[in-house]
């Protein structure tokens, strides 16, 4: 039997849920209702993780399709280039910090993906912006947590 892409799919992303979810079992501050503490988040994450991994994998599993290529040469570099954006956010997040990296992240990762969409800059900037500030203002002010402010600003 052959292997599919969706299998390997659903088997990668049960296996990152397990790693995540022992990940968050070293955090010393535990789950209370009070103070769900760091863990909460990365733990619902790794449950998705695991979750939507066996139903990929189940669903792959009984489905008698034929795969087609998975991805062309210009995905593949779109694939390389996104890793690249993301090293280049997690790089700009210590340097520069959260509310000034991630507004431009998004926007270039929606430039990215918007090729062959007739969505207008100004969107993908209102878009960018108003994600940003949405995480924000959920971080901050619902969880009481604080987002990387930078070393320039730190």
């Amino acid at each position: 039997m052959k292997l599919k892409r969706d299998q390997l799919t659903g088997a990668v992303l049960v296996v990152l849920g397990i790693v995540v979810f022992l990940m968050t079992t070293t955090f010393s501050i535990p789950i209370t209702a009070a103070y769900p503490g760091p863990r909460m988040l990365p733990a619902i994450a790794a449950f998705g993780f695991i979750v939507c991994g066996l139903g990929i994998f189940a669903e792959s599993t009984m489905s008698k399709k034929e795969e087609k290529q998975f991805l062309a040469k210009e995905g593949w570099i779109r694939v390389i280039i996104t890793l690249i954006v993301i090293a280049a956010y997690i790089a700009g997040m210590t340097f520069a910090g959260y509310l000034i990296v991630t507004p431009i992240i998004l926007y270039v990762l929606t430039t990215l993906f918007a090729k062959g969409s007739q969505t207008t800059v100004k969107a993908r900037v209102i878009f960018s912006v108003a994600v940003s500030v949405i995480i924000y203002v959920i971080y901050v002010y619902a969880f009481g947590l604080t987002l990387p402010g930078g070393m320039l600003f730190g």
